[in-house]
């Protein structure tokens, strides 16, 4: 089977990581504070009392939201003109839940997720028929997406650990130009960071440094309803097992799980996962995705762009969250999370070192009438590494009424410690 265009788009787009035997230790205007309201609080499951991860948290009516961190805790920023309205709480699985924005507090709400599972009827089962799903899914992209290229404002995280200890993180807030979901969209959008901040720090004694080539164009290359590659696109279907594994709830609305992975006689890399379909309209809701175990290790290849002689390389998994939200009558991508597991080990030395990168976008706003496609000469680039370009666009002030992710405590932590060693470093 030949190397189709997806594994030149995905694998050596996003997937690349630069290894180099070096060590670097190293709104137009602010928003008035009176003018929004931050409500902070964590998404949890009804029944189990365990955090929702990854829940989508979004101002009912309007374009406007973000989504809770792998703790289920969130935080949200809500203009004063929409106190009135209602906070929306979904994710893959549960039933939405709508909360009185005037009802939450700043620091501490709880917000209870109720599962919503329905299982698909046996004979029901045998009449669906997964490949011709998502064949009609496809089919259906230009209908149920944008048919207009929208502006969309982004949270963009990029962090590294080894051995479970951060290493460097980035984030920033980025203007985002998405193309209209038309036949040969794909390639056509852009992405310009618009502020940003990091913190980094690396152990004298550490010989590796770890650079991570293209971040942000995550949005591009794993938007998989218009990059359909090696996933979606109908080429590809004769590769891949399919099962239709019930119906759930996903933002109230009745969707089709189906369950794929690679063929145990395809020798390239390909994926297994999940796929959401919209049991309405059979637009893509969602999906999760994974490298798949049976040929994990010729991905290795397409991941590492370089690395130096004597260091051995492992990829123990590539695991993608994507996410979309219907508004109105489309569906607009919503939320990206990829996070990648790495092992080195140098030759002729006792230990190895585990690697996870991780990166993750939140769509938190969308503008379909002032849409102004960033300078050609500000798009960020493949071949860009989002830690060393953020600092350019450093501004404190900035970050009032601007919507995160909430960090993850051991991020906060993380952002103390290595803000401290450059405070030593400074005196």
């Amino acid at each position: 089977m030949k190397t189709t265009n997806f594994h030149k788009s995905i694998f050596a787009g996003f997937f690349t990581f630069l290894l180099l035997v070096s060590i670097n230790v190293k709104a137009d205007i602010p928003a008035d504070s009176l003018q929004y309201t931050a409500v902070r609080g964590m998404v949890i499951n009804s029944e189990t009392h365990q955090p929702v991860v990854f829940a989508s948290v979004f101002i009912e009516g309007t374009h406007i939201g973000t989504v809770s961190n792998s703790n289920g805790k969130f935080l949200i920023k809500i203009p004063l003109k929409y106190i009135n309205k209602k906070l929306g709480f979904s994710s893959i699985g549960y039933r939405t839940h709508f909360v009185p924005a005037e009802s939450l507090n700043k620091i501490s709400n709880k917000v209870y997720l109720a599962p919503a599972i329905i299982p698909l009827k046996e004979v029901v089962v045998r009449h669906l028929d997964p490949v011709h799903l998502l064949g009609t899914a496809v089919d259906r992209i230009p209908e149920n997406y944008s048919d207009q290229p929208v502006m969309m404002t982004g949270f963009y995280r990029e962090s590294i650990r080894k051995n479970k200890k951060y290493l460097s993180v980035a984030e920033a807030v980025l203007n985002i130009y998405k193309n209209a979901y038309t036949k040969n969209s794909y390639g056509n959008d852009r992405v310009a960071i618009f502020k940003g901040r990091k913190a980094q720090y690396a152990k004298a004694k550490d010989t590796l440094a770890v650079k991570f080539e293209g971040g942000p164009l995550s949005l591009s290359y794993l938007d998989i309803v218009k990059n359909n590659g090696d996933i979606l696109s109908k080429d590809m279907y004769p590769y891949y097992n399919y099962h239709i594994d019930g119906v759930i709830m996903m933002n109230n609305r009745e969707t089709y799980v189906i369950s794929f992975d690679q063929k145990a006689t395809v020798q390239l890399p390909l994926f297994k996962g999940k796929i959401y379909l919209d049991a309405q309209n059979l637009a893509v809701a969602g999906m999760e995705i994974e490298i798949s175990p049976k040929q994990i290790e010729k991905a290795l290849n397409y991941v590492i762009r370089k690395k130096p002689a004597g260091l051995k390389a492992q990829l123990l998994g590539v695991h993608i969250l994507v996410k979309y939200r219907k508004i109105g009558s489309k569906w607009y991508l919503n939320y990206l999370r990829n996070e990648t597991d790495l092992k080195f080990k140098w030759k002729k030395k006792l230990f190895s070192s585990d690697y996870t990168i991780t990166a993750e976008t939140a769509i938190t706003n969308i503008n379909t009438k002032h849409v102004e496609k960033p300078k050609f000469s500000q798009r960020f680039k493949s071949t860009d590494v989002f830690s060393e370009k953020v600092s350019s666009f450093t501004d404190p002030d900035f970050w009032g009424a601007s919507n995160v992710i909430e960090p993850e405590t051991s991020i906060q932590s993380a952002f103390k410690k290595i803000s401290r060693k450059l405070k030593n470093r400074m005196h």
